[in-house]
């Protein structure tokens, strides 16, 4: 089956701060903003914070929200997971919540807006080219192929497998770059 994203997602725009924002170390609410995102999904520890009564309860981000940059020179959809964290996102981002977890899971969702399949779309249907702004109405309309829950279960234990591959080859090539570095340092030493 194939659907619409605003068909199986309810899509928000980011919260545009009125003033400059101004970092409260007091605040309640964190505010991730652009450069606070990587491009593996990891958000910063370091982020702005706000005194609550600048943001409407509707507004925090709840554990299976996907957030989306919408601007920049590329797109990333992130997933998030911590219950014990007050954010909110700027403007710079379209937050989902999917309508129907049992029918959609959002790590799911998150992987597929993640493919070079839905970047191409993006990129195809925004507007600016080395900085670019995608429209809510582009967002609403990415055709998502939604299979049933034990293939999207799959999907996201094999791609979460993967990762961790990657982690692990990442750590090996570590430990092998400090060897060689250590047993060269020993020949200079020895001569």
């Amino acid at each position: 089956m194939i659907a619409k994203l605003q068909e199986i997602s309810d899509i928000k725009t980011g919260i545009t701060f009125r003033n400059r924002l101004l970092d409260n170390i007091q605040g309640e609410v964190e505010v991730i903003q652009m450069k606070d995102v990587g491009m593996d999904c990891t958000i910063s520890d370091r982020l702005m914070r706000v005194s609550g009564d600048l943001v409407k309860e509707k507004h925090l981000l709840q554990p299976g929200s996907i957030i989306l940059l919408a601007k920049g020179r590329y797109t990333r959809a992130c997933l998030i997971t911590d219950p014990s964290r007050r954010w909110v996102v700027s403007s710079a981002f379209f937050s989902l919540r999917v309508k129907n977890p049992m029918r959609v899971l959002p790590s799911y969702l998150q992987w597929y807006l993640n493919l070079p399949l839905a970047e191409q779309y993006f990129r195809t249907q925004a507007s600016g080219t080395s900085m670019f702004s995608l429209p809510m109405s582009v967002l609403k309309n990415l055709e998502i192929p939604v299979p049933p829950p034990e293939i999207q279960q799959q999907v996201v234990k094999i791609v979460e497998t993967r990762q961790q591959e990657r982690v692990a080859l990442q750590l090996l090539e570590d430990k092998r770059d400090e060897f060689i570095r250590e047993l060269l340092l020993e020949q200079i030493g020895k001569s």
